[in-house]
Formats: structure tokens, C-alpha cells, sequence
């Protein structure tokens, strides 16, 4: 285990989940559960599927990967959000607290999709209930040992707890009844309205890991968990005396104690709900198998690149499949360090308008599902001792980047996914690409504050910027303030790299940027409000100059697209005389 004493937002994503769930027990979960899922995705697998070509739906094999890489994703990408999350869409809790709502999130996300190595109908059904019960039904009696011993954030709060309330149960009882929570990462079966609803919660877990799980399949689709308890249970009742009195009492319980452990464990479903829809895609998007799939600029379909396990042989698969299609369109979707949700997209334009209207139509879909499940995830709070979060979820907004290729193609996407879901009218928004932006870059924008076109802040900048030779007077407020941020940087901080995409242009706001040219030109070193790298951004090429701020303060980001579309405003050569007037002494 990493040391106490450093703390995961310091580490790196490996170091951190050590942190949080030790490496080994880590081998254990993706090798006893896991890694068979790879393998019935396959396709040699796949060609041994009776069923593969006759089913209506899209075969699991085709599916986006649910395996190792997709756990080790999620729990990574449950580090982050809740970084991000904390005080913005959670409530800030004690470090003893966060640190078990962030470990057991991520033990979850190690669980949550075990079920998915049965590829049959019934299997995906199943697939949350069957995880659900490994942690009582003795599959990982081993790994949940390991706990123990590492005493890591879950145990450590589980033994805090019981020392002030003692539950019903064992405490080793309790952590099984913790991993089992992990039932809560499918919409289907838990919906968010139960994260406000814990006395619904409880029953559905109960009947979730109760019931056998042979009953639950001949039940077929009919998979409600709400109502009371069938006379006859499977073997995980064998951890209770009082099956429905004992199991999961915590969650419901009036204990001042067991309500903040109940809250963060629902907290700890919200993070794994939300780090799920937000999985890697983009040029990372693959099968469980490690198949790429990729979307067709001829048709808007998807494509499968189908390897052999030997290497020997390649197949390229199209599949008319409308959620893969927006799937593969997809590039990233995160959450930004102001709360909202932010995704950008592969590709916007298409060979024919055919396939432009079947990708923008797909991609929309997708979009409207990414947004149900973050949103929704954070929805649906309880009273509560924390202090409230920054932001109410009802107030995200979903914002869809422009893809460079063909800017309309966002809004296209925006109007038909507020379209299929109305309440995603009035908070869908189209902005800048940031996708050709450095890392450094695109983060520092992302956590700048935006300006609104019509406060005083606004009129002051152009007015600023006029006095220090931009032309202004014809510039559309309410379009170019649009995207423009304010953020600070540090003395010494470089802001722009030679060589990098021109994906910004930087004002400073209170101190100056150093330039530093290439070509053997001397550096240059410019006042407030005079804006740096428009050259890259008008003629679309790299930046031929290194910036560097030469104090703290605040600077200006204006997305390239942007500043060329709206603030670019050359003088002409018969206005250049007053211009120059102005400028003599």
C-alpha cells in the first residue's frame, strides 16, 4: 500500500489506485473475473457464437470493452472526478471520509461488470446482479481477506463506525454488503431517484443478492427489485440470522453514524455511475478484445477492426448499429473543473448528407445518454450535514465542442439530442474546439472562469483592447464572449509552446508575456492587453514563438475559431492613415 502520508491527487494513476486498492488484490479481481470477458469477445470466440449473426441487437463481442483496460479505466477516471467533483457536485467531507467514498468507488469499479463474461442475453440481464453477489457468495472471500489486512479506506471506516454504532451485522458482513453496492452502476435496475430513496435502496439490494440468482433468470425480463422478500432465498442469506431485518440495515438506518456511512457510499455509486459513462473513447475506443472501432465518413456506420489472436489474419467489419455509430463518434467526455459536462467529437463532416443526418443522429443519441447518466448520477440528494455542493445538478450545463472539420455539425447534434430528451433544452451549448489544444493548454482553459457578453468586465476588455490597437468597434459581443475565459497564471508559467497547435490567443490582463521568437529574433517583451499568438490562428499553422508570462495574474483565453471568426478585424489599407495618427507622438 502507498504511504498514508502522500496523498492520491500528488500521485499518478497507478500509484494512486494503490492507494486506494492494493495491486495484487487488483490481479486477483481482473484475473478471476475479468479477463474471461476478453476472451468470449474474441473472434475466434465470436466465430464459435451460434448466435452472433442472428441476434437483432449488436453481439457483446461488439460491444465497447467492459473488461481489464475498462475497470482499470474507470477506477483511474473515479480518482479524478472526484477531485473534480468534491465541493462542486459532492459535498467537501474529512479526508477519512472522502478517502472511503473514493476507495470504495473504486473497489466497485473492479466489480461492476464481472457478469459480463456470460455474452447471452440473459447473461447481460443478469450481469449487475451476478456482481452484486461475488462478495457474499464466497468468490472472493480471499480478496475481501486482503481488505483486511491492508486496512485501507473502507476498513478503516467500517471499524469507525462500528466503534460509535455497532451494526447488526459482522463488520466483514458489512464490507461484503459495501461491494455489493456495486449493483447501483446499472440505470436499469437502480434509478437515481433511489439515491434520495435509501429505504428503496436497501430493498432492492436485498432482493438483488438475496433471491438466487437462477430465480432471477427465470424470471426473464420482469427484473424489478422493489417489494418485499420471497419466502425462498439463495445461499447468500446464510450471512444473516434475520435476512430481512439485518441485511444492509445501515443504509436505512436513523443513526447519525450509519446516515454519513450511508451517504457515502451512495456518493461512491454516483462517482462509478459517472466514471462509467465517462469511459476513454476517442482514438482509445475499443472491444473488450482490443479491437479499435472507428466511425465510416461514407456511410456514418461503425467499423470493427476484427484481429485473430495470432496476429495471422485481419477483418474489417461495418455494422448499421445506431449507439455504436455514436460511440465511435465520440472523442472525450469529461467534467469540468466548474462542474459541467463537456464532449467533443471525431468528426463532423461526412461524404454525403446521408451520412452527415445518420452519424449527427447517432452521435446525438449517444450524447443524450452520456448527459442522462452524469446528470443523474449526481441528482437526487438527501438532507445532509455537508455543506452543500457549488453547484445543483439541474444547473450543468452540457457542452458540445465544434469539430474542426465541420463546426455545424455540434449544433446539428445539440438540436436533435435536446430533440429526443426536452429537459436537455436551454442547458446544451455549442463551443470551441479544444481538441487541437496542447494538454497544458486545454486544462488551463478549462479552469478559467467565463466572461458574460454583457457585464462591465466585458465592456472594459474591448475597451482596453481598443486603446492598445484592435479594432473593436464592429465586434458582436454576445458572439465573441461566447467562449473567452479569464484565468490565472503564475510568473514564469509558459503559456504557449513553439511548434504547438494554435488553439488559443492569450490577452494579459493586469501584466505582460514574454515572446520568445524563433528564427534568431530577439525576445519580445509585450504590455497588458495586447494579444499574443494570432499569427498561428489566422493563417492556421503551428506557433513560431515560445510565451512566457512574466508575472502573476490574469490572462485572457480566446479559442483560435473563435478569435478568427469573431475578433479578427484587419484595418484596411485606406483606413491605415488614422491608425497610424493615433500611434505617433
Amino acid at each position: 500500500m502507498l504511504d498514508r502520508k502522500t496523498r492520491p491527487a500528488e500521485a499518478s494513476d497507478a500509484v494512486a489506485l494503490d492507494y486506494y486498492l492494493s495491486r495484487d488484490v487488483r490481479s486477483i479481481l481482473e484475473e478471476r473475473f475479468l479477463r474471461a470477458i476478453e476472451e468470449v469477445a474474441t473472434l475466434e470466440a465470436l466465430s464459435r457464437d451460434a448466435s452472433a449473426l442472428a441476434e437483432h441487437e449488436l453481439h457483446p463481442a461488439l460491444f465497447a470493452d467492459h473488461g481489464i483496460v475498462h475497470a482499470r479505466d474507470v477506477a483511474a477516471g473515479i480518482v479524478s472526478l472526484a477531485a473534480t467533483a468534491n465541493a462542486t457536485l459532492l459535498p467537501a467531507r474529512p479526508n477519512d471520509r472522502q478517502e472511503f467514498v473514493v476507495g470504495l468507488a473504486v473497489l466497485l469499479a473492479y466489480i461492476h461488470d464481472a457478469g459480463m463474461k456470460d455474452p447471452s442475453p440473459s447473461g447481460r440481464r443478469l450481469h449487475a446482479l451476478y456482481a452484486a453477489q461475488l462478495p457474499l457468495s464466497g468468490a472472493m472471500d480471499d480478496v475481501l481477506l486482503r481488505l483486511w489486512e491492508d486496512r485501507g479506506p473502507v476498513v478503516l471506516r467500517i471499524g469507525a463506525v462500528s466503534a460509535t454504532a455497532p451494526f447488526r451485522v459482522s463488520e466483514d458482513v458489512v464490507l461484503r454488503e459495501l461491494a455489493a453496492l456495486s449493483l447501483g452502476h446499472s440505470k436499469s435496475l437502480v434509478d437515481s431517484a433511489l439515491f434520495r430513496d435509501v429505504a428503496g435502496l436497501r430493498r432492492a439490494l436485498l432482493n438483488a443478492v438475496l433471491v438466487d440468482l437462477e430465480d432471477h433468470r427465470r424470471r426473464g425480463d420482469d427484473l424489478s427489485l422493489d417489494g418485499e422478500l420471497p419466502r425462498r432465498l439463495g445461499p447468500n442469506a446464510r450471512r444473516y440470522s434475520a435476512p430481512a431485518h439485518d441485511g444492509f440495515a445501515w443504509l436505512d438506518s436513523a443513526d447519525q453514524a450509519h446516515r454519513a456511512l450511508a451517504e457515502d457510499a451512495v456518493d461512491a455509486i454516483r462517482l462509478l455511475r459517472a466514471a462509467d459513462a465517462l469511459r476513454q473513447r476517442g482514438t482509445t475506443l475499443r472491444t473488450a478484445a482490443g479491437y479499435e472501432i472507428f466511425i465510416d465518413a461514407d456511410t456514418g456506420h461503425s467499423v470493427f477492426s476484427l484481429r485473430t489472436s495470432t496476429g495471422s489474419g485481419l477483418v474489417y467489419l461495418r455494422v448499421d448499429n445506431a449507439y455504436s455509430s455514436g460511440e465511435a463518434n465520440v472523442r472525450q467526455a469529461a467534467v469540468t473543473p466548474h462542474g459541467d459536462l463537456r464532449i467533443s467529437f471525431h468528426r463532423g463532416r461526412f461524404t454525403s448528407p446521408e451520412a452527415a443526418m445518420i452519424a449527427s443522429a447517432a452521435t446525438a443519441s449517444v450524447v443524450g445518454d452520456i448527459a442522462a447518466d452524469v446528470v443523474g448520477a449526481f441528482e437526487g440528494r438527501r438532507p445532509s450535514d455537508l455543506p452543500a455542493p457549488r453547484r445543483e445538478p439541474g444547473s450543468m450545463r452540457i457542452e458540445l465542442e465544434r469539430p474542426a472539420d465541420e463546426p455545424a455539425f455540434a449544433a446539428t447534434v445539440a438540436e436533435t439530442a435536446a430533440q429526443g430528451d426536452p429537459t436537455l433544452r436551454g442547458r446544451i451549448f455549442v463551443v470551441a474546439d479544444l481538441e487541437s489544444a496542447a494538454p497544458a493548454e486545454r486544462a488551463r482553459y478549462l479552469r478559467g472562469v467565463p466572461i458574460s457578453a454583457g457585464s462591465k468586465g466585458a465592456r472594459q476588455i474591448l475597451d482596453a483592447l481598443g486603446r492598445h490597437g484592435m479594432r473593436v468597434a464592429a465586434i458582436d459581443r454576445q458572439r465573441a464572449f461566447e467562449d473567452v475565459r479569464r484565468v490565472l497564471v503564475s510568473a514564469g508559467e509558459v503559456l504557449m509552446e513553439s511548434g504547438s497547435p494554435p488553439a488559443f490567443v492569450y490577452v494579459g490582463v493586469n501584466h505582460g508575456l514574454r515572446i520568445e521568437q524563433l528564427g534568431g529574433y530577439q525576445a519580445i517583451a509585450l504590455s497588458p492587453w495586447v494579444p499574443i499568438g494570432v499569427t498561428g490562428v489566422v493563417r492556421r499553422a503551428e506557433r513560431n514563438s515560445r510565451v512566457v508570462s512574466n508575472g502573476t495574474g490574469e490572462v485572457l483565453m480566446i479559442p483560435g475559431e473563435l478569435f478568427a471568426r469573431e475578433w479578427f478585424r484587419p484595418y484596411e489599407q485606406g483606413e491605415f492613415g488614422g491608425v497610424l495618427a493615433e500611434f505617433s507622438d
